[in-house]
This record gives C-alpha cells, structure tokens and sequence, in this order.
C-alpha cells in the first residue's frame, strides 16, 4: 500500500528508514534499508527489522526487545510539532485565555492541528489522538459532529474575535490592507457572492479583507465580506469595526474609492495609495526631462536603483513618482519577447509609446514620510500578498465548506489564530537560518516520540531516543526537550 493511501494517524509513522505493512487491514512497521547490488549495480530496499504495531488509539505500539511480542499496554504520542508550538506560541494561547477563558485550548489545539497537518477540520480527530495535544487536553472532542456543535458555540463570542485581535493594532501604526477570496461550495452562506475570479471568471466565493503589521510582520486582522462588495467599498468597514485611528494604511489602487479615503481622513489616518502608473500626474514633461537628472531623491532598495519625483495635487496632497531602472529593464524585455511571439496588442509602435512608462510607481500620499520611506512602506505591501500565498498553499485556506454563517465566521478566526502561529515559527525558522522549510520541520519533528505505560496510575509520558539530526535541529531552535 503506498503512503498516500494510509490513513493520516498511520502515514506520520512512515519516516526515513520506516516502511509499513498491511495485514488484514492493520498496520505493522519494519525497519527499512537501502542497500547497493555492486553486481546488479542498482539499489534495492531491504526490510530488515520489525519495530511494533500502529492502532488508532495507542498510536505506535513498540515491539518487546526481548520476547518479540506486542506490548498492549503502551501508549506513543507524537510530542515534536507540540514542544515546537508551545514553545513559540505559548503568549497566544494565554490571550486565548484572556478572551476565551475555557474555550482557549479547543481554539488552540484545533488551529496547532491545521497549521501542522494541512487537514481538514472534520478530519483532525485521528491527528488529535496520535498527537501530545491529546495529553495536553484530555477533554477535547474532536468527532465531525462535536467540532460543528463547537464552531456554532464559538461564534456567539463574536465580539472576542474582535477583542483579541484589536490587542494586535497599536496608534501610529503602519498597517497593509489587501483582500483574498475563496471558493465557496456551500449554498447557505449569507457571504457567499459571485465575485470576480482571475482569467475573467465569475464564481462563488467569500471575501476577506486583512490588515498585515510590517512592524510586527504579521497579520494583526481580518473581516469576512460578502462575496460580489469589490475592495473598494471594504476599507470603511474594517477601519469602523477596529476602531482604528492615527493609523498609516497602505492600500493599492482597488481601495481608491471617495468613501475608503473620506473614512481614512475622519479618523485623522494617514494613506499611502498605490496608483495606475498612467495618472494624469505622470506627465510627459516629468517623463522627458529624465528622472536621473532632475530626482528630488536618489536611493537604493533591495539592490535596484531607485530615482524619486515629487509633486502635489489640488488637494495639496503629495504625489510621489518613482522609477525603478531594474524592473524598467524587465518589463522591456518582457515586452519585446511578446512581439516577438506575435501577442495582439504588442507592436514596436506601442512599445515607443509604453516604454516611457516601464518601471514607474506613482504613490498618493498625505504622510509627512520621506520619498525613500515612502517607497519602501509601499514595497512592503508584497509582504501581504506573499502571505497569501502562505495561507492558501502551506495552509490550504483557500475554500469554504462550512454550512452556515456561523460556521464559517468561527472558521475564518480559528484560521486567523492558525496564521499567527505559521508566522511564528516562519519567523522563527527565518532567524536561526535553518535549513528546513515549514512542513519538513514538522516532518521532521514527528520522530521526536513520547510513551507511557497504559497501568501507570499517573500518566507519566517518558520522552524517547531523538534521532540526531532531529535533535540538532531542536538545538538550532534553542528547543530543550
């Protein structure tokens, strides 16, 4: 049987050097070799020792060293992605607490399970017993219908949501608003709209609208949006419901609409806005005078040469001209490959036309930020949209199949808690330079084992022998077992 047809509580068992066999639908595992045929000259596996049974609720059952038979009463957990969590998300559990009180450690263990496992809410019982989370709490009922009963109860707690996430927004912050949908499935969500999808499709789908802290590197909030109200009508309301004053807000030209920037100056906000690189304030003088001559600024940003313009509008407001001479060369390129592949619209008349524009970003502002401190606020933007690309790959947020409202709303904030702690450890790993990517750490954490005796009356787990390499890694991690 291939691993990818295991059930989950029995594939976490199959690690380098560990296969599985079946027999009469249970689940044995053996010790595995590669060893090299010089005469054959080709590799060949060899199942040499066998290790102990894997059953649903004792997880990995060790073979006797010295009689060969099968222990029944000893129980192993899979303790690694545990300590790693609780190492560096111990404070968002105690803000759970704060808000939640006795629903603190079902959010908790429940968003730990999905940033671990990638497993569908209604799949997480079989990672809950095979993980220490299950020791952590004994008291967790993770069956298809309690998780239900649990996701409508936590959404009469509507108003914590917003509490505990409003710890996260300071005064005088930079915060990054961009928003993400996804497909909806399910016909009894008030959320759900045909929205605009990519390639000119228009399909179901729920909205979310996120603030993202550069600062903190993190996100700080989210509010669901019914699926058709397009970014431009959205600012308002995530500004209203947080409460959010003498903020700067770095928003893209989606959000540029009259009611997101009245908002913004009514609570005394600041904005940096992204806009269309053919504004009317990009004129041809500002093109043909050269930006390298006539910059009001000159810097760099990530490597690439950067030349700033500045100039005001009729409402007294900055308006920042940037050009970027490295993008301005890829985009040349980029351009020219495309006539010559023949692409309609693409020809050396437009090009002559559209190649004053190559690597220009043109930014509206009423910060008092310099022209350098400007650019590198909107270039953080990206930050945002590479975390969504986290949520919807390493996580698999990206549909909906809850069957009410207020399903979903405890979804989307179990979800936001999954984020944060996957920003953690991303964070985490990023400064001890480690070599391991997010899911391979936990991979590889899977091998750290802790067993107990079922007849011991005091439930003492002893922690097992960690594989070297796995224990290095806890050492990069500052992690003591």
């Amino acid at each position: 049987m291939a691993k990818y047809d295991l059930p989950d509580w029995v594939s976490v068992h199959k690690t380098k050097g560990r296969t599985i066999k079946v027999k009469n639908e249970k689940y044995y595992l053996y010790e595995q070799k590669c060893l090299y045929d010089k005469e054959k000259k080709h590799k060949h596996r060899n199942v040499d020792k066998y290790l102990g049974r894997i059953t649903k609720e004792n997880g990995f059952i060790p073979v006797s060293k010295r009689s060969g038979i099968l222990p029944s009463n000893t129980v192993s957990k899979v303790y690694g992605p545990f300590l790693l969590i609780t190492h560096c998300c111990i404070d968002i559990l105690e803000r759970l607490k704060q808000e939640f009180g006795d629903y603190a450690n079902f959010i908790f263990t429940i968003a730990s399970l999905r940033a671990i496992e990638k497993t569908p809410y209604y799949d997480l019982e079989d990672a809950y017993i095979n993980s220490y989370f299950s020791v952590f709490d004994k008291t967790l009922p993770m069956s298809k219908s309690s998780l239900s009963e649990f996701l409508v109860s936590l959404s009469k707690h509507k108003n914590n949501f917003i509490s505990f996430m409003k710890r996260d927004i300071d005064e005088d912050e930079v915060l990054i608003f961009d928003g993400t949908n996804l497909l909806c499935g399910s016909q009894n969500i008030s959320y759900s709209g045909v929205g605009y999808k990519h390639g000119h499709n228009y399909k179901a789908q729920v909205n979310q609208l996120y603030a993202y802290s550069p600062g903190k590197r993190k996100m700080v909030y989210f509010r669901l949006l019914e699926g058709s109200v397009p970014d431009s009508k959205s600012l308002s309301a995530i500004l209203e419901e947080a409460n959010i004053i003498n903020s700067v807000a770095v928003i893209d030209n989606g959000f540029a609409s009259n009611d997101n920037i009245r908002g913004l100056l009514d609570k005394k906000d600041k904005y940096i806005l992204a806009l269309r690189r053919d504004s009317k304030y990009v004129t041809d003088e500002i093109l043909n005078d050269g930006f390298r001559s006539n910059a009001h600024a000159m810097f760099t940003n990530n490597h690439e040469s950067i030349f700033a313009y500045e100039v005001t509008d009729e409402e007294n407001n900055r308006i920042c001209i940037y050009f970027n001479q490295t993008i301005a060369g890829v985009e040349t390129s980029e351009y020219l490959d495309k006539i010559k592949l023949g692409w309609k619209g693409y020809n050396e008349a437009n090009f002559k036309e559209q190649c004053k524009r190559f690597g220009i970003y043109v930014i509206k502002t009423n910060a008092d930020y310099t022209l350098q401190k400007t650019y590198e606020y909107y270039k953080s933007r990206f930050e945002i949209e590479y975390l969504f690309d986290t949520v919807k790959n390493t996580l698999e947020f990206d549909k909906v199949y809850m069957h009410s409202d207020a399903s979903l709303e405890s979804w989307a904030f179990i979800n936001h808690v999954s984020i944060l702690i996957t920003q953690k450890i991303y964070n985490i790993l990023s400064e001890c330079e480690s070599n391991y990517s997010f899911h391979s750490t936990f991979k590889k954490l899977r091998q750290v084992i802790k067993q107990r005796n079922i007849l011991d009356s005091e439930e003492i787990y002893s922690l097992q022998v960690i594989p070297k390499k796995t224990k290095l890694l806890l050492e990069k991690l500052g992690i003591i077992p």
